[in-house]
């Protein structure tokens, strides 16, 4: 086994007495341990020159070091502080990092009879498993000072994401409050200001029609006709316009009421039920819901269900769940694929609303009605609903 040492100082690793030596016995470096034996007091510069016994066998162990053998001599004397002893000699080449240089030997010395140091080997032993001890001692003290210092910055970082969700939530909050508050504005001033504006012209058309006959009372009919839809447009727009109706009424009556909103000009008869008992409270965001969900539900029903003369609203309130449907006696649904400039695909549209259900981990369905008509059905769970807000 080839050997390179990096430093001499890398020979105090070694406990027994060892020596880098020349091939001749020249000492060129020895640790602590083998200049306490070897040369107490006074440099040491060949091995021969303190060799006790079997100085010859040295010299020939020594050259045989350097070749490609690892040999061993079992027994050879040193010169000590008090008195000779016999030790065991195992080394190893030291290759040079220049070819230039001579190739040098790693001797080390193991005592055969010597209790002095074996007494002082063991003290080196302690003295090393303790300083050994203390290392890992400090290394686990830096290692659970770490790991506090991780656990602190955790806490800290789970803190502060509870604290921006909380104000996130806040803010989601504020934002939906100031949207509802927005649009109630506009459904007042639409309702204050241009509902009597069109009430207005509508008194001044009907005056118009009692004393106007032939080809212009005809004329004058269609306008009041169209006045009219235009009026049930903005009704309608203001009752969209005012998700805070179910806070004021309630969710089930708040259903019946815009139910009834679209009913009201006599085009469908109406018919709304409600089974089993609403829990209170609700969720909000299923009250949200399932109101948009209706509202859209029933301008479908207005734009597309021709020749509709019934409407049935039902709500069923289950112990976990509650169900919408809205149903008509119209043509029912089409087998060709809606045109592009129908509501169902535009605006909200069928996906619109099968979203707001996703969200609330609900489902929507749609399809004809037994008979004759289509049925849109809505089922939204009750419990481990999450609690946001819904974007209206």
């Amino acid at each position: 086994m080839h050997l390179q040492l990096r430093h001499e100082l890398d020979l105090e690793v070694y406990l027994e007495p060892s020596v880098i030596a020349l091939t001749d016995g020249s000492i060129r470096a020895l640790n602590r341990a083998a200049s306490q034996l070897l040369a107490p007091g006074r440099a040491a510069t060949s091995l021969l020159d303190v060799c006790a016994s079997r100085v010859d066998a040295l010299r020939t162990y020594l050259l045989a070091c350097s070749g490609s053998r690892q040999p061993l001599i079992e027994r050879v004397g040193f010169n000590g502080p008090d008195g000779p002893g016999d030790y065991r000699c195992f080394g190893n080449v030291l290759v040079p990092r220049r070819k230039s240089q001579p190739a040098t030997l790693l001797l080390r010395l193991f005592p055969l009879l010597d209790p002095r140091f074996s007494a002082a080997a063991e003290r080196m032993r302690r003295l090393t498993a303790e300083r050994q001890r203390r290392l890992a001692m400090q290394q686990f003290d830096e290692l659970r000072s770490d790991r506090l210092r991780l656990v602190e910055q955790y806490c800290f970082v789970a803190e502060a994401l509870r604290i921006v969700e909380a104000r996130t939530h806040r803010l989601e909050d504020e934002l939906n409050h100031i949207r509802a508050d927005e649009r109630a504005r506009i459904a007042r001033d639409l309702h204050d200001h241009t509902g009597q504006e069109m009430a207005r012209v509508l008194i001044e058309l009907r005056a118009l029609q009692e004393s106007t006959k032939g080809l212009a009372r005809r004329r004058l009919d269609e306008i009041v006709e169209h006045v009219t839809g235009v009026g049930r447009k903005i009704h309608h727009a203001v009752v969209s316009g005012r998700p805070r109706i179910v806070e004021e009424l309630g969710f089930s009556r708040a259903i019946e009421a815009m139910a009834a909103s679209f009913a009201a000009d006599g085009r469908l008869q109406l018919c709304f039920r409600k089974k089993g008992a609403e829990p209170d409270p609700m969720p909000a965001v299923i009250e949200d819901t399932l109101y948009r969900v209706a509202q859209e539900a029933l301008t479908n029903t207005l734009k597309h269900a021709l020749g509709a003369r019934k409407l049935d609203v039902v709500l069923d309130f289950a112990r976990s769940s509650v169900s919408l449907s809205i149903a008509d006696d119209g043509i029912g649904l089409r087998s060709q694929p809606e045109r592009p400039g129908d509501g169902l695909q535009t605006g909200i549209g069928l996906p619109g609303m099968r979203q707001r259900m996703a969200d609330v981990g609900g489902t929507l369905g749609i399809g004809p009605r037994c008979g004759k008509g289509t049925i849109v059905t809505a089922v939204a769970p009750l419990t481990g609903v999450v609690p946001r807000s819904v974007s209206s």
